[in-house]
């Protein structure tokens, strides 16, 4: 087990068990008097559940609590967990933690509640030079991406569409420059600087599971698309 990429072993510790729970969804919908249907609304899929118990062993017990003490720290904010016998990666949120005192006395047992998802390693699809083109997102939940637009000549109100409702659109963008819509973290960048002005959107890119098709408003571009399927 490692928990944001440094191995239990560290902490003269190892996974014992992992529970996993599915998310707690509810389907909106609403059935209006006299209607012969009902009308169905988008579902909020929240963060599922997983139960983990960690084993630990050390010298005496004040050196095992020091070493719970680091291991802890690394859940202050939300962490990355890969897991024994477990595909992926585990994005957590701590929600409860409990220790149990074993008979031997170098010995504890460090009990640990998530809410989070698992998500695989990045992968990415380019379209070179191209109008149009079809690919199949993996995952089972709406996942954030990563497009990256590479001008072959310069370009000017190029139009990127199929992630959502309405068009992106990359008002001006020099031949040979990349500008990168990073819907992971949010901004807009070309050459790493802020250039959130020279690109229109409304709201950033994302990918639902299954087919995808994009079309591009003109062939002087390379486009790639990079996301970390995620599953409920």
């Amino acid at each position: 087990m490692k928990v944001n990429g440094i191995d239990a072993r560290k902490y003269d510790a190892k996974q014992l068990t992992v529970e996993t729970q599915p998310p707690q969804m509810v389907v909106n919908y609403e059935w209006l008097t006299g209607a012969l249907l009902p009308t169905e609304f988008e579902t909020d899929v929240t963060m599922g559940r997983l139960k983990l118990c960690v084993y630990f062993r050390g010298r005496d017990r004040n050196r095992l609590v020091r070493q719970m003490s680091e291991f802890m720290a690394n859940f202050t904010k939300a962490c990355d967990l890969e897991l024994d016998g477990y595909k992926g990666t585990y994005r957590g949120f701590l929600a409860a933690s409990d220790y149990e005192k074993k008979r031997v006395k170098n010995r504890y047992v460090l009990n640990l509640e998530f809410d989070g998802f698992f998500f695989d390693d990045e992968e990415s699809v380019t379209f070179d030079g191209v109008r149009a083109g079809t690919f199949y997102p993996a995952g089972s939940r709406r996942s954030p991406c990563i497009i990256e637009v590479t001008a072959k000549s310069g370009l000017t109100n190029y139009m990127i569409s199929g992630f959502g409702d309405e068009d992106i659109v990359i008002k001006t963008l020099a031949a040979g420059k990349t500008a990168v819509i990073d819907g992971e973290a949010g901004v807009v960048t070309v050459a790493g600087a802020n250039a959130f002005d020279v690109v229109e959107l409304w709201e950033f890119p994302s990918l639902e599971a299954g087919k995808t098709e994009l079309s591009f408003s003109n062939p002087n571009a390379r486009v790639t698309v990079r996301y970390r399927p995620m599953w409920i």
